[in-house]
C-alpha cells in the first residue's frame, strides 16, 4: 500500500468479511449439509434451485426452508440450524476448504497495511473458529457467527455488532459479500459494501458497488470505493 493512504482516511479502516462464498469456497459444504437434512426428513434430493434459495441466508431460516419443503412443521428450527452447522463443519473438517480466488491476497495486504478486519457470517462460530485458526495468526480480529446474533442476514445486526465490536463508526468500515441477504445486511446497516458475485447474481446499489473478482483489486482501488460509498 502506497505510505500516503492512511486507514480511516484513504481507505477504510476496517474490512468486514462475509466468510461462506467471499474469503472461502465452502459452499460445497454447506449444499452437502441441507442435502442431508433434506434427506434425513424424506424430501428427496435437494435441487440446485433449492440450494440456491438457501445462499446467503440465516441457518434458522435455511432450517425453516428445509422444513417447509419437506412438511416438517413440528420441527425446532433453531435446534436444527444448530445441525445444518454441525453437518457443514464436519463436511470441511473432511475435505477442507479453499479461499476464493484473490481472498488470501487481499486480506494479507489488508493486514499488512494495518487495517482491521473482522469476520462477519452465518455459519456458527465453531465453523469459522475452526477455519480461523488455520490461519496465521491475528487474521480476524473481531469474529461475529450467526449464533451471536438474534437476527442474521439480511437483518442489519451481523454487520453493527461487528462495527460495535471494533469500536468503529459504519462509515468507517468496507463490507464484502457474494450475496443477497449479505449484501442487503450490510446496506441495511448503512455500511459501504463491495459485491463480489459467486453463486447469486448481485448488482449495484446505493451503497454497493460491483467487482467481479477479488483478483487484482489493489488497497486504492477499494478504498476508492469505499470513499465514494460511505456517506451515500
Amino acid at each position: 500500500m502506497r505510505a500516503d493512504l492512511v486507514p480511516g482516511v484513504d481507505v477504510p479502516a476496517a474490512l468486514l468479511w462475509d466468510f461462506d462464498g467471499t474469503l472461502v469456497d465452502s459452499e460445497k459444504s454447506w449444499h452437502a449439509a441441507e442435502a442431508r437434512l433434506m434427506d434425513e426428513w424424506g424430501g428427496g434430493t435437494m435441487t440446485p434451485e433449492q440450494h440456491h434459495e438457501l445462499v446467503g441466508n440465516s441457518l434458522r431460516d435455511s432450517a425453516l426452508a428445509i422444513m417447509a419443503w419437506t412438511g416438517r412443521t413440528d420441527e425446532d428450527p433453531d435446534h436444527w440450524a444448530g445441525r445444518l452447522n454441525d453437518y457443514a463443519l464436519e463436511d470441511m473438517t473432511v475435505v477442507g476448504v479453499d479461499f476464493r480466488p484473490g481472498a488470501r491476497e487481499f486480506l494479507g495486504a489488508a493486514r499488512a497495511a494495518g487495517i482491521r478486519c473482522a469476520l462477519v457470517s452465518a455459519s456458527y462460530t465453531a465453523v469459522l473458529d475452526h477455519i480461523v485458526g488455520t490461519m496465521p495468526a491475528g487474521s480476524f480480529e473481531v469474529v461475529v457467527g450467526g449464533d451471536q446474533v438474534s437476527r442474521g442476514k439480511p437483518d442489519a445486526e451481523p454487520y453493527l455488532l461487528a462495527a460495535e465490536k471494533l469500536g468503529l463508526a459504519v462509515r468507517d468500515c468496507l463490507a464484502l459479500e457474494d450475496s443477497i441477504p449479505g449484501t442487503t445486511s450490510a446496506e441495511n446497516a448503512g455500511m459501504a459494501t463491495l459485491g463480489i458475485p459467486f453463486e447469486q447474481e448481485i448488482g449495484p446499489a446505493t451503497r454497493r458497488r460491483i467487482v467481479p473478482t477479488l483478483v487484482g483489486l489493489t488497497l486504492a482501488e477499494a478504498g476508492a470505493h469505499w470513499r465514494d460509498l460511505r456517506d451515500a
